[in-house]
């Protein structure tokens, strides 16, 4: 009898363990409760503590993350790829002392990491140590010829040098190795964008094949549609970008202003586009302007000249508000 009262007593033991155990992971996330019974079970398993490191780095939990890593490392210190996630830890706490000193730790492990090569070079980059970054590109080049974001981040300083020969035979040459690099395909976009010229419409479009739902590129080809006059075009880049993403500010702007136009006046449908784009930022003043033009344009005055008196409350002497208030003061005889 005492035999079975212990044995009852040892399953109910463990039986309350495990209970414990699942209301533990009871409010946690899937994937998380996933690798925290995995390390419970696996406590020694440092490739474990590496992915959940991961988790934490993309949900922005560092510190957790961070210990994470520092317990992997532990259990297998020389893996470089530890050091390599525990650099982009430090790196989004702004720890770029500690980023640094995990990347070169990661290249004494590892002497042919490209990758931690690559992490190196950008912080140098972010921390505009030129040289550093320069000698740094040229170790992981020398090591791997196909280096695509070798190259991108050499393109990024030529282009911080002005010397744009040498800053588009990168970019091109990144295209070349990698197809699919929206960067340099968005790099060269905006720079004929910024000479009008019509090349980087292409540019953005076979941008636009690798990502058709970048709200960046739709809306800068949808602004260049824009420039060159081709209003339909405009509007169909700027609707998929609403479409996308229905706060976006510069999108819900811009196709309200193609709706100002007399050859279009859509004044109603510039309005509402107008309002959403408040509504989203009450600050941005050339969306309240633009509705004080709907407004004018649609004969409602008394709110036109309330949109333009709000304008010169955010940015005062805006030229634009002035010129409205004058010209509903002529329209009103006042």
């Amino acid at each position: 009898m005492k035999r079975i009262i212990t044995c009852l007593l040892a399953l109910l033991l463990i039986f309350g363990y495990s209970c414990q155990n699942k209301n533990r992971y009871a409010d946690l996330p899937s994937e998380l409760a996933k690798l925290c019974k995995e390390i419970d079970r696996h406590p020694k398993r440092s490739e474990l503590y590496y992915q959940r490191a991961d988790y934490y780095y993309y949900h922005q939990e560092l510190e957790k993350g961070i210990a994470d890593m520092q317990t992997a490392i532990r259990l297998q210190p020389d893996s470089s790829k530890y050091y390599v996630k525990l650099s982009d830890l430090y790196f989004a706490q702004r720890e770029t002392d500690l980023a640094e000193e995990m990347l070169q730790t990661a290249i004494k492990k590892q002497p042919d990491n490209n990758e931690a090569r690559l992490k190196l070079a950008e912080l140098y980059y972010h921390l505009r140590m030129l040289d550093e970054c320069g000698k740094t590109i040229d170790e992981a080049v020398a090591l791997q010829p196909f280096n695509p974001k070798a190259y991108l981040i050499q393109a990024f300083m030529m282009k911080d040098q002005r010397d744009t020969a040498n800053y588009l035979r990168l970019l091109q040459l990144v295209i070349d190795q990698d197809p699919k690099e929206i960067k340099a395909f968005l790099e060269l976009g905006y720079f004929y964008q910024q000479l009008n010229n019509p090349l980087a419409i292409n540019y953005y479009q076979n941008a636009l094949n690798v990502d058709p739902n970048n709200v960046e590129i739709r809306y800068n080809l949808g602004k260049m549609y824009q420039d060159m006059g081709k209003t339909e075009e405009a509007e169909q880049e700027y609707k998929t970008v609403i479409e996308i993403d229905p706060k976006n500010i510069p999108a819900l702007n811009n196709l309200g202003y193609l709706y100002l136009d007399e050859s279009i006046a859509r004044y109603d449908e510039a309005a509402k586009l107008f309002t959403q784009a408040i509504e989203a930022n009450p600050n941005f003043v050339y969306s309240v302007c633009n509705r004080g033009v709907a407004y004018e344009y649609l004969g409602e005055y008394d709110k036109a000249r309330k949109d333009y008196q709000t304008a010169l409350k955010l940015e005062r002497n805006f030229e634009p508000a002035i010129a409205g208030l004058n010209r509903l003061d002529k329209l009103q005889n006042r």
